[in-house]
């Protein structure tokens, strides 16, 4: 098997040049890249120098994300992983890396080694994996030297900051690949000033409790639908049956199947019913809809998982507004109806316009998808969209990844109850 040596290296000027030409001693190494990080000293202008590849970021994007570029661009079927900062670093060691996998014995080796330093392994990485995976013991979990095949690595998403050593580790464990450490000897790092340990040490931690499923990995929001989704039923029909307004609700909802009207029509239409009316009004009704059964729990585990949790519904501003605040979610978006005075005038606000092509629904999910994840800092890839019918499509189409309740939709997954949910993400 051919073996590609990746080098993944920012700011490292001083020790590049000594990295690489060891690098180049060792006879299994076919192919060379260094991954430049966005350097903004002469670690780019050095490596090109040295007859190897050179592939730079624009801009710094993190450890994570050099070492994906370097599994991208790699030709061998084994990849071995080297830091740039090493001061000690031999063939030797770099060979020791090799030899298992090539040998047949692993399928991912780890270095350990001795140094002088190590605070980031000996007083958060070490004591953590103990409490949480006791079953998983390395004397040095935490090393930027590490081989591993080519066809596990293209299968990961990368963890783009420093916690993608330990990522790769826990999935190479979770994967029941046979792991080897090998024992390397000395290895001498330049020192790291406090400040960026902090950093080290807090995106370590995250990706630890990350990858045990105990904190949210890749997703960090997750857009519910309301009606027949977190509720049992329709809210409206609830709403329709007390303030007597069914036979007109069934009237309009057939002129739309027939395509007589369009959807936010009967959004405008029914408006009028709420006329005169004041929030307690609708909120008194709103208490006697049963919820989706674990609902409320789902969420609140969503949440201790670290996940933002918004709902996005057709339905009417109060009654949104008030399962929004039993949820106790962080955002939620709907049409709204008009408040004058406390009380309701039967006027209703879209806020878009309806020649999108998309739909013709008071909302359009996928827009409003975006506004609540723009605003959270959020891109619409790290967003799951939960619903159970058409009137969720764009908001499916937008997300990252789609769920369906209750019954089989063009979406990613689906789900026969929400609890599923929680096994499923991630």
């Amino acid at each position: 098997m051919k073996v590609s040596l990746i080098i993944p290296a920012y700011n490292e000027e001083s020790t590049i040049e000594k990295v690489i030409s060891t690098a180049k001693k060792v006879r299994h190494v076919d192919d060379i890249i260094v991954v430049d990080d966005g350097s903004n000293d002469s670690t780019r202008e050095i490596a090109g120098r040295l007859d190897v590849r050179v592939i730079s970021h624009k801009k710094n994007l993190g450890k994570g994300s050099a070492i994906s570029t370097g599994i991208q661009h790699a030709k061998g079927e084994i990849l071995v992983f080297i830091d740039a900062d090493l001061t000690n670093i031999s063939p030797g060691k770099i060979t020791a890396l090799i030899h298992p996998i090539l040998n047949g014995e692993a399928d991912f080796t780890k270095a350990t080694f001795t140094r002088t330093r190590g605070r980031v392994t000996e007083l958060t990485v070490k004591p953590l994996l103990r409490v949480i995976l006791p079953n998983m013991k390395f004397s040095q979990p935490l090393s930027g030297q590490f081989a591993a095949k080519k066809e596990f690595l293209d299968k990961i998403k990368i963890n783009r900051k420093w916690g993608v050593d330990i990522q790769l580790l826990l999935e190479a464990f979770k994967n029941k690949l046979r792991i080897k450490e090998v024992e390397i000897g000395k290895l001498i790092h330049k020192k790291q000033p406090i400040e960026k340990l902090v950093i080290m040490s807090e995106q370590v931690i995250q990706t630890i409790l990350e990858e045990a499923g105990i904190i949210r990995k890749f997703h960090k929001m997750v857009a519910f639908d309301l009606d027949k989704t977190l509720l049992q039923g329709s809210s409206i029909e609830y709403i329709a049956k007390k303030w007597r307004f069914e036979k007109e609700l069934i009237t309009l909802r057939n002129k739309y199947s027939k395509k007589k009207i369009n959807d936010y029509e009967i959004t405008i239409s029914l408006a009028k019913h709420f006329k005169g009316k004041k929030l307690e009004d609708v909120h008194s009704i709103c208490k006697k809809i049963k919820l989706t059964k674990f609902s409320k729990k789902i969420i609140e585990r969503l949440k201790k998982r670290q996940y933002r949790v918004v709902i996005i519904s057709t339905a009417y501003s109060p009654i949104v507004d008030y399962f929004a605040k039993l949820f106790e979610v962080h955002d939620y978006a709907c049409p709204n109806l008009i408040l004058k005075d406390g009380i309701f005038t039967g006027e209703v606000e879209f806020g878009r316009k309806f020649n999108t092509g998309c739909c013709d629904h008071a909302i359009c999910k996928r827009e409003k998808l975006k506004e609540l994840s723009k605003k959270a800092g959020l891109k619409l890839e790290e967003c799951i969209a939960v619903g159970d019918g058409q009137s969720d499509k764009c908001m499916f189409e937008a997300a990252g990844l789609s769920i369906s309740k209750g019954r089989r939709l063009d979406t990613d997954l689906w789900v026969k109850n929400l609890t599923e949910i929680l096994v499923m993400i991630d």
